[in-house]
This record gives C-alpha cells, structure tokens and sequence, in this order.
C-alpha cells in the first residue's frame, strides 16, 4: 500500500481531527471534565469504501482483494493494536483474520477471490477494541464476471471452413476464455438451424482442459433442407455471466469440372505440366468430379494435343476407370522442331454439360 496508505491516512486524519478538535474546542469552554476522545475504525478496499459504513466496489472472479482499516483515536492513528476481519461470503459462509495495525495504522489482508462461491454480494466487518470499547466499520462488495468470451467455429476435415458439402461431417467447436484462464467443466449448449430456420440440432457439450466443446454431424442427403446457409449457436454460463455466440456456414454443390495433368504437374484448370525432354514419354490424366467433389468412373474424356508448331499431334479418347481417371501416353519425338510449348486440351459431356480443361507443358533441350 505504501504511499496509498499514507494519502488514504491523511485524508481520514482529516476527518478524525475535525472530530477531535470539536472535542478539545467544547472542553476548553465548558466547565465539565474533558469529552472521551474518539476511537474510529475505518474498513475500505482498493475499490473503494472509504467512510464509516460505506459500501462501494466492484472486483471479478480471481482478483486479489485488499481489505484495509485504518484505526485512529481522536484522529490520532493507532498502531500495532489488533483488527479483526469477518469475511461473509455470497453463499453464507465466514472466515475470519486477524492482523496488527502498523505504525500509520493501517490493518490489512488480502483476499483472493479465486475458491468457492465467487460471484455474488461479499460482507466484510472489521472488529477491534481500544481502552476497552470495541469499534467496528463494515462494508459490502460485489464480484460479478465481466470478462467471459466465447467464440465458434466450424471445421471440415480438421479445417477451419465455412464451406461444406453434402453428406460432410461437420465439427462444431466452442471455446470458453476468461481472461488468461482456461475454464474446464463448462456446459455449452449448441443449436444448429438448416437453411430454411428448422432446428436440426441441439446438444450440450463439456468443455475439457482446453476449455473446449465440441460436437459433429453430418449434413443430410439427399435432403431439401441441406442447400444454403446453416446457422449455428453456441451458449453458456460462466461466473454468472450469460455467452452466446452465432456464426453461419455454406452448404453447396461443387462445379462440375474436368481436370487434365501430367505425371510432373498440372493439377487444377488450366494448369502448366511441367517441362520434358525429347524423346520423354508424357502421361496425361484426366479426372471428372461431380457436385460432391467426388471422382466419376466410366466417363468419356477426349484428349487433344498441338505440338509447338500449332499442328494437331493427337487425338484420342479413354474412359475414366474405377477410380475416377482416365490416363494415355505420348512420347515426344526425338526431333528439334518439337522443342516448345504443347497444348492439350480434355474434354467431356456429362448429362449434356461440355467440361473442358486446358494444359500446356514445355519441351526442351536436356
């Protein structure tokens, strides 16, 4: 406390000398025996409370608490003289502690507000006796959490995403913080909504050692209700303190697409294969994938291939196997006016929808 204890006892000095000069002031102009000086007790916190039955503070759970009384007879600090501290806490019960004013007459303990019933109206009364006349101040605290969050996300393979396709497992995950702590054993209650606003879901989770819920589901299909944007809510009650928390994710078909590569590169539309030499045998593969991103078995695809000279090098056409892909190979002639850039283009129909997907891949000199 240090020089706050020295301000906080001049200014109660203050307060108790107006009191003792009254007194000396009536003694020196009466004719009866001078008036008992004062004895004063005065218990605050470093939130406040400063005054003779004052009550004023606020604190969080886990904060340090500490609880002063300043003892002072006819406004003259007393010290190394006994304070006792009867602490009430929200769910009724006491403990006491016992300490010695110092030489500004200050009496302190501090209290953690970590254990227990935290939350709620705290009751503290300080008790002591000077020349045989007990004093005693009391006052009155809350602790209230102001500081809980929580937040949600949706996962995809272990992915953060917001975006998901049918028949897709989705995680849920919530994580509880307050301040720097992680809060393990918290319900969370989550409640998922398809598109259209039907609840789909609701289900409680605990939070474990990271102080994280979680919960997974799989989106229905086939379903009309799948298509769209899924909100999500994720509640809970921390220290007293109500946390929701809300975030939409997307449920949608993927494009139909046809991709074509080589053996070295090329994954992705009109992507480059990669470089070869003369007389180098080139793979070409193809897949097709539906709206659920999955690879389609006994498809048709058409390979078309330009050599660097913009003439027409082949023409040819295989089916997709179980797989999903559909390969043919080429080998690049051992002849100089093949150096440069050949073009391949693959193409598709399915359910009379063309898909097409270019390459290019580079021949040169070793």
């Amino acid at each position: 406390m240090g020089s706050k204890k020295e301000v906080l006892g001049m200014s109660l000095l203050a307060i108790s000398l107006a009191v003792g000069l009254g007194t000396v002031s009536y003694g020196l102009f009466s004719e009866v025996s001078p008036t008992k000086l004062k004895n004063v007790l005065d218990v605050f916190t470093q939130e406040g409370g400063i005054g003779m039955n004052i009550s004023d503070g606020s604190f969080e759970p886990f904060d340090n608490v500490s609880i002063c009384a300043y003892l002072t007879q006819g406004g003259t600090k007393l010290e190394n003289r006994s304070v006792t501290f009867t602490i009430r806490k929200p769910d009724e019960t006491e403990i006491a502690r016992t300490t010695m004013t110092d030489n500004l007459g200050f009496a302190e303990t501090n209290l953690s507000l970590s254990e227990g019933q935290m939350t709620g109206g705290w009751h503290i009364i300080a008790n002591a006796t000077v020349n045989n006349e007990a004093v005693s101040d009391a006052l009155d605290f809350q602790c209230e959490a102001r500081s809980a969050q929580i937040g949600v996300l949706s996962q995809r393979n272990g992915v953060p995403s917001d975006s998901f396709l049918p028949s897709d497992l989705v995680l849920l995950e919530a994580q509880l913080s307050y301040r720097n702590a992680l809060i393990a054993g918290i319900p969370v209650t989550f409640e998922v909504r398809t598109p259209n606003g039907t609840e789909f879901l609701m289900k409680t989770a605990t939070t474990n050692s990271l102080a994280r819920a979680n919960i997974t589901f799989y989106i229905p299909w086939p379903s009309d209700l799948s298509l769209g944007t899924w909100r999500v809510s994720a509640t809970s009650e921390l220290y007293g303190q109500s946390l929701k928390v809300e975030r939409d994710f997307e449920c949608t078909l993927m494009p139909l697409v046809v991709d074509v590569f080589t053996q070295k590169s090329g994954v992705g539309p009109n992507t480059s294969g990669g470089y070869f030499v003369l007389n180098e045998t080139v793979i070409l593969s193809a897949t097709v994938r539906n709206g659920f991103n999955q690879t389609m078995s006994n498809q048709l695809i058409g390979f078309a291939i330009k050599d660097p000279n913009g003439t027409a090098f082949a023409y040819l056409v295989q089916m997709t196997d179980s797989s999903g892909m559909a390969n043919i190979t080429i080998r690049i002639p051992p002849v100089t006016t093949y150096l440069g850039t050949f073009e391949v283009f693959a193409r598709t129909v399915y359910n009379d929808i063309v898909l097409i997907d270019t390459l290019t891949f580079i021949a040169r000199q070793d």
